[in-house]
């Protein structure tokens, strides 16, 4: 549990923990609150506080919360492989809580991957399983770049590479949102709400050794198919992945004006 207490010093961030990585992630990059962390941290003076909202640490809520939550400049919400559009889980529920409150507030949020769902379900779109199945490797975006560039005041490649690992989608974006990129099976990919909502479906944080963790971790447990994982691997020998574009796009909104 993050001990999280009011500072007067630099920006400030918090990350929502919603899943647990694998060992092997854990063990080398120190799960997906570190990774966002790593991506996402500029100096000395930037404070970054990790709850994991999915086994319940809603701690930054309990007492003065409401003045603790003013002092983030930008939530970050993590990948999981739990479900955004479920109706039964207690902390998916809350949470969904949480972001429209911070959306009244104008607080940064930014959605990795199931933050990218529960942002967009929260705010009334809606999310749900993709028809078209696993969307696993390395896959090519299609960026609206000058919309991107209008928004953000950041150039970015279309098409775009980046990691996907996902069988979920959002299949309608939030009212009054702005679709900002897609895939060939992703209609998608990204979306924002005024300046301070940005969902992202791909995973800007991930490398190669992580996702091929996760792929044989997915194919041992027989949630994917020999078929699906072989065409995730050989995804890496296709197209070429640079984050540095999504990183420095990520950057601009979270701490932007």
């Amino acid at each position: 549990m993050a001990q999280a207490k009011v500072s007067d010093r630099g920006r400030r961030f918090a990350v929502l923990r919603t899943g647990h990585a694998t060992e092997y992630t854990e063990r080398t990059y120190g799960g997906y609150g570190r990774m966002l962390e790593r991506l996402l941290r500029d100096g000395g003076d930037e404070e970054w506080d990790i709850f994991s909202v999915i086994d319940g640490d809603f701690s930054f809520l309990e007492k003065g919360g409401d003045h603790l939550l003013r002092s983030y400049n930008g939530f970050v919400i993590t990948g999981s492989s739990a479900d955004a559009h479920a109706e039964d889980v207690p902390w998916i529920l809350r949470l969904c809580e949480l972001l429209r409150f911070l959306h009244l507030n104008q607080k940064k949020l930014l959605g990795i991957c199931f933050g990218h769902q529960i942002l967009a379900r929260a705010l009334g779109g809606e999310t749900g399983r993709a028809a078209v199945g696993w969307e696993l490797g390395a896959k090519s975006l299609h960026i609206d770049t000058e919309t991107v560039s209008k928004l953000y005041g950041v150039q970015i490649s279309s098409p775009l590479n980046a990691i996907e690992s996902h069988r979920d989608q959002v299949s309608r974006p939030p009212p009054g949102s702005v679709v900002l990129a897609s895939s060939a099976k992703t209609n998608i990919e990204m979306f924002s709400v005024g300046d301070h909502v940005l969902g992202i479906q791909c995973h800007p944080e991930f490398s190669k050794d992580v996702m091929l963790d996760i792929i044989q971790s997915r194919r041992a447990a027989k949630s994917i198919s020999d078929e699906v994982a072989n065409e995730a691997i050989q995804s890496f020998e296709k197209n070429e992945l640079d984050p540095t574009e999504l990183q420095a796009l990520c950057k601009a909104f979270l701490k932007g004006n």
